[in-house]
């Protein structure tokens, strides 16, 4: 441990004397980067002026009050210092001095020596330059009148065409921004962007498409990233907006914002596989989604996986077998298929049509989710004994099918349709189907 301490100490010495040319002072574990005050010069290599070492004093000797007040306008500051950084990009861009060290562009002279990932350096040049025609704005953004989101909006919307052409403009448009919010500013811009370029004698430009990224986690688990047009933005908000079930889960525990849209997006994929053929309801397809379990491991509640090997949790193979097809498949060892059996509808289309009829909607209290939302859930599961027919069986919404397999919900139904629920805390909730409906 001595030999890699103290390798690491002369490493880090190393590397920021000789990376930075900056000289490098250990004091009490803390890294002092700052030259002696008398001498006129900032913490970095090179001659300064006055002003930035009168900055960057400010800055050690800063000590401001964790309060509202002191936050706001440190963050109004910063969006101040930012334009000036701003400023000297641009006259130092022009200068083409970037060039001296070998840089093969402004970006990469900026990350290196801002020590800035290249998506950031690349922001803040294109910022520069995209606000040189633009000194109305600039001029905002450097008193603090619009914020870096703000500028970022106008930026985004712009082109090396364009921003020109929004410089006619931006005397009367750009104190009307600063009286907005970041969402109306870009609201505001993406207009304007439109206007011009339908205005223009160029071809219009395609709409930046749609992107998607599905990464699989060393979990087993999926990462979601990417984009949307807005347009393609607006079908996914409404229909996300339609499947969200509200904060208030049926237990009373408030769902934060984040798992409701990621429940409410897989709702739609679920809602689309079964009913993409049919409209009434009363046939569906299901959802094309293949677990592998031994039958031994059903029983016994055991964990199974995905085609793709992802390991299942038993609570998720017990909702998902709930109301699916079976296939046997005879296997021997790991890999090789020895037989592979028909295909056994676990619900058949005219148990669903019954189903349907005597439940019409989800049967948890309380929720009217439709039956194209909802899947077959078998009151004592088939794998413990449950009959597949309808005096086992039960309308269920995807949110509460899995609230009541993961959940630890008990559920049993009596011979007139009449669902009694025990929640995990014990409390007893009833759900009867519609009378008028009631199918005996």
């Amino acid at each position: 441990m001595t030999i890699s301490r103290s390798f690491l100490s002369v490493f880090r010495q190393f590397a920021i004397e000789h990376l930075y040319d900056r000289r490098v002072e250990m004091t009490a574990g803390v890294l002092d980067l700052a030259e002696d005050p008398g001498a006129g010069r900032s913490y970095a290599s090179g001659a300064a002026t006055p002003e930035l070492f009168a900055l960057a004093e400010a800055i050690r000797e800063l000590s401001a009050p964790p309060t509202p007040e002191s936050v706001e306008e440190l963050l109004w500051l910063t969006s101040r210092l930012d334009a000036r950084v701003s400023e000297t990009l641009r006259a130092f861009d022009a200068t083409e001095t970037w060039r001296d060290d070998g840089s093969l562009s402004f970006t990469a002279w900026v990350a290196a020596h801002g020590r800035r990932s290249q998506p950031a350096a690349h922001r803040e040049v294109v910022t520069a330059r995209r606000l040189a025609p633009l000194p109305v704005t600039r001029a905002a953004w450097a008193q603090g009148a619009l914020s870096n989101a703000q500028v970022s909006a106008v930026v985004v919307n712009l082109s090396s065409k364009t921003a020109p052409l929004f410089a006619d403009f931006e005397q009367d448009l750009v104190p009307e921004l600063s009286e907005l919010s970041v969402s109306e500013t870009a609201a505001v811009m993406r207009s304007w962007r439109l206007h011009a370029e339908a205005l223009s004698d160029d071809p219009e430009p395609p709409e930046r498409p749609s992107e998607l990224y599905v990464s699989q986690t060393i979990d087993g688990r999926r990462e979601l990233a990417g984009h949307l047009s807005p347009d393609d933005a607006a079908v996914l908000e409404a229909a996300m907006g339609f499947a969200d079930p509200g904060p208030v889960g049926a237990d009373g525990a408030i769902s934060a914002a984040s798992v409701r849209r990621a429940g409410a997006l897989v709702e739609i994929c679920r809602f689309f596989l079964a009913n993409n053929e049919v409209a009434d309801g009363s046939v569906r397809n299901r959802p094309q989604v293949s677990v592998v379990v031994g039958y031994g491991e059903l029983l016994a509640g055991l964990p199974g996986r995905l085609l793709d090997g992802t390991a299942l949790r038993s609570s998720s193979i017990e909702g998902l077998s709930c109301d699916s097809e079976l296939h046997r498949i005879l296997m021997s060892g790991r890999s090789t298929v020895l037989d592979y059996g028909s295909a056994t509808r676990t619900i058949s289309n005219a148990i669903w049509a019954s189903l349907v009829t005597r439940d019409q909607h989800c049967r948890h209290p309380g929720c009217d989710r439709p039956p194209s939302w909802c899947e077959a859930h078998h009151v004592v599961h088939f794998s413990k004994g449950g009959p597949t027919k309808l005096s086992n069986l039960v309308l269920a919404c995807t949110r509460h099918h899995h609230l009541w397999h993961n959940d630890g919900w008990e559920l049993s139904l009596g011979g007139d349709g009449a669902l009694t629920l025990v929640a995990p805390n014990g409390s007893v909730l009833t759900s009867r189907p519609p009378p008028a409906q009631l199918f005996l």
